[in-house]
């Protein structure tokens, strides 16, 4: 396999599968005898090769960048003639994209790499009767030969960078541009400006929703964020009194002992307490229990044995968490959370573009990092890039949606 420079032409014709699903076989067997018959020779005629064909799809290498883009210009001339008697069941409209840059070509003359997956992603977006090229191809060949008009830049998906997209003017004949006069304008790609980001206060408001949203489901979960204490205590003459969390036990003391291995106390009843390094449990009348050792416990002068049982929280972790995966995967599939939703703002990259799931998550695990620290980065936003600190990070905006 070698590395060559070469410029690829791809074309499919538009609405083929809608064609073909009320076709017989032979009649599209037809209509791509026809595409080929009348493409495969201008390719040909134009100095290029036919690496292969994909269904209704041609693939094609150029030495010349001019040439590629002159051979795409031929192509739909020759089939605008061809579809002038036909009906709309008959036209063969297809779109044509370009691209250049450095391929691998196998043995067998096909051909991979970067340059060829971008062009596949801009024939994608070409419009049919139209030759869209890329800045690559714009920068390489002889402008004299192509009056073109710059589209402007769009983000492929799988592509890192943005590519600028170019297309052939059709209101201007081939082999001559002395005739024009007036280049058409640039038209980029529209981008969010200044005017079209979301105001701190629209902001403001969709994350207080979100806050309420979300604590009313945690809520309904029955996620709870409060360190227990078990606290044992009795007086001489009156019951013990055991608050284990949420339950509550109650026993007439009889006898207390208390050594290195622990406290004991037995009632009257037959209830026991015994509290050591493994907890507290409880047996007879009121049940038997036992929870988890936490801090150790004490006898304190005034009759009381306390035992503070504080474990560290298992909730809050799980809150935040929650957070997380609600802002991540809210960002990630509908590009705005239910507050933000609610105020018409949603959160795109800088160029406008969806957030993929690794931006929108590396977004959600910051914004927690904003909200830890006293609401500094959420109050970022107040800057004149209206950006919070999470989305800097993920080179994210809050536009309008």
């Amino acid at each position: 396999m070698q590395n060559r420079h070469l410029t690829i032409l791809l074309t499919d014709i538009k609405g083929f599968t809608s064609k073909t699903s009320t076709s017989s076989r032979s009649q599209t067997i037809e209509l791509l005898k026809k595409h080929r018959d009348i493409v495969v020779p201008v390719i040909e005629k134009n100095k290029g090769r036919v690496v292969k064909n994909i269904g209704d799809a041609f693939l094609a290498v150029f030495e010349s960048p001019t040439d590629a883009v002159l051979c795409g210009i031929e192509i739909q001339e020759v089939l605008k003639k061809h579809n002038e008697d036909k009906s709309n069941e008959e036209k063969i409209e297809i779109r044509i994209a370009i691209n250049c840059g450095e391929v691998s070509v196998s043995q067998d003359g096909d051909v991979f790499g970067e340059p060829v997956n971008i062009t596949s992603r801009l024939e994608s977006i070409a419009e049919a009767g139209q030759v869209f090229f890329t800045e690559a191809v714009y920068l390489s060949m002889n402008k004299n030969e192509v009056p073109s008009s710059e589209i402007g830049y769009r983000q492929f998906k799988g592509i890192a960078q943005k590519i600028k997209v170019y297309r052939v003017l059709n209101e201007t004949p081939v082999g001559a541009p002395e005739k024009i006069t007036i280049q058409e304008e640039t038209t980029p790609e529209p981008q969010k400006d200044m005017s079209q980001k979301a105001s701190f206060g629209a902001r403001f408001a969709a994350i207080l929703l979100d806050f309420i949203i979300f604590s009313i489901v945690v809520s309904m979960l029955g996620f709870k964020d409060s360190n227990q204490a078990d606290v044992i205590s009795f007086e001489e003459g009156k019951n013990l009194r055991i608050e284990a969390g949420n339950k509550q036990h109650n026993m007439n003391p009889q006898r207390i002992r208390i050594d290195d291995e622990g406290i004991e106390i037995s009632g009257k009843d037959g209830d026991k307490v015994v509290i050591n390094d493994e907890g507290i449990s409880v047996a007879g009348k009121g049940g038997a229990g036992g929870r988890e050792a936490g801090e150790k416990y004490v006898k304190s002068r005034d009759g009381k044995i306390k035992y503070n049982y504080r474990k560290e929280s298992k909730k809050l972790p799980w809150k935040f968490l929650l957070w997380f995966l609600y802002c991540g995967i809210m960002v990630w599939r509908f590009s705005a959370t239910i507050g933000k939703m609610i105020m018409r703002i949603k959160v795109v990259g800088e160029n406008g573009e969806k957030l993929g799931a690794d931006r929108a998550f590396l977004r959600a695990i910051v914004s927690l990092l904003s909200l830890a620290v006293l609401l500094i980065g959420y109050l970022w936003a107040l800057g004149k890039e209206k950006q919070t600190w999470h989305d800097i990070v993920a080179r994210s905006r809050v536009v309008k949606a």
